[in-house]
Parts: C-alpha cells; structure tokens; sequence
C-alpha cells in the first residue's frame, strides 16, 4: 500500500542521483544507478576516519558479489558497468592483494558542481517554489500575461546580485553572510541541514527561492512538540 506525498511527509530514505549523468550517453542505466551507489557509499567514507589515502583520495570497499546482490543484478552485469565507469574516468581501481576486494575511488567532472544553476533557465527559476505556495507548471507560465513574466525576470535578475555564497556537497545551497550567521545562532546542527537540503535538491531537480528559510521550515518541522502539563487535581488532593 502507498502513500500520498504530503507537505510534511517524511522523505523516504534516496540516494542522489548526479545530474550529469543524464548527458553521459555512453552510460547505460545499470553503470549510472551503480555510479550512484557508490558514490553514496563514498560519501560515508567521507564522514569516516581511516577511508583516505596518503593523498586524501576517498576510497571505498565494495565487493562485486555484494554489488550484485544490492543492485539485483548478475556479477557479469556489475563488471560491464564497472569498466564502462572506468572508462568514463568517473571511478579508479586499485588493487589490494589476492583475497581482498579493489580499492574503489569515485570521481567526478568539476564542471558538474555548477550545473544545476547552469541549466536551469530564468522561466524554470520562476517556477521553483517556496514553503506553503503553489507551484506554477512551465505549461502555466507560458499561458500567464507577458507583463507577469517581466516581472518575474526583473525579480529574478535582482535576486541573482545578491552576494551569497555557495555551500553543500553539490555547491547548490546559497547563503548570503548574515543569513549563514542568523542560522548558525537559530538552528542546531544547522550544517547538517545544509547537507540535506543540497542533496534533496540534487537528486529532486527541486529548488527553493530561499534557501535559509526552506532550512528554518524545517528544523521547526523537526522538533519536537512541546510537551502538555497539567495541573488539575481532584477535590481531595492537593497540588
């Protein structure tokens, strides 16, 4: 039985999908679902001592069998997308000895950092929604008056002066100075939240007109509910 999505609805556990993945047409689906896979694995590594070489390079193990048997695919399948991710240069393998599984270092093209915000067009940045508004479908903008959508473009082209900063694995979350402090004073583990909301958006497409606030939203949905006392008492007792 599923479920609706709601607007507080937990997100059920995801892997981030990369958006340039999307453009390797040399890839087939079973290489850039195991390229995501390890690259999930490899962001544990990062948060991890002891998973850096003498260079810094994050590494991962991750046996073929077990590959296989988490992708619910056959080893030969996992060793084809293998070799094609090699080839793509998006993963390196090293060898450690007979008996034990290939270092695995995952990899990634520079340029792919910025390409959320590259791709996205002004009309796409009109559409994105805020916390407790509708969304508008591309279908919809173009059907809107000339006017609106000038509007929109002059609101776009001042917000996009703004001097922010960019932040989270995906380089997507976008803070200015005093929005970093403010969340720094207001929100606990404030960090974490911004890890979130940069993957959320990397594998979604989703995105937000204000980054600090979407993280305000929800680290206020995330505590917990104050707790109800009362302090009635029966005609016999005594408080």
């Amino acid at each position: 039985m599923t479920q609706f999505l709601k607007q507080n609805s937990p997100i059920p556990p995801y892997m981030a999908f990369p958006r340039f993945l999307l453009d390797k047409d040399g890839l087939n689906e079973t290489a850039k679902i195991l390229y995501t896979i390890l690259l999930d694995r490899a962001r544990l590594s990062q948060k991890n001592d002891g998973w850096a070489d003498e260079q810094g390079h994050v590494f991962i193990f991750f046996p073929i069998k077990s590959l296989a048997e988490t992708m619910h695919k056959s080893e030969m399948s996992v060793k084809t997308a293998l070799n094609a991710l090699e080839k793509e240069n998006l993963i390196a393998r090293k060898r450690q000895g007979a008996g034990f599984p290939n270092r695995i270092y995952v990899k990634y093209p520079p340029e792919a950092l910025n390409q959320t915000d590259r791709i996205l067009s002004v009309r796409q940045t009109e559409n994105c929604s805020t916390d407790g508004k509708k969304t508008v479908s591309v279908t919809d903008s173009k059907l809107s008056s000339s006017n609106k959508e000038k509007n929109n473009i002059k609101r776009t082209n001042s917000e996009s002066k703004d001097d922010r900063t960019v932040y989270g694995p995906y380089q997507n979350v976008f803070l200015s100075t005093e929005e970093l402090i403010s969340l720094q004073k207001e929100v606990p583990h404030y960090q974490e939240y911004i890890e979130k909301l940069s993957s959320y958006m990397a594998s979604s497409g989703k995105q937000y007109s204000s980054h600090a606030a979407t993280i305000r939203s929800w680290a206020l949905r995330d505590q917990p509910a104050p707790v109800q006392r009362t302090y009635e008492c029966k005609e016999d007792e005594s408080l």
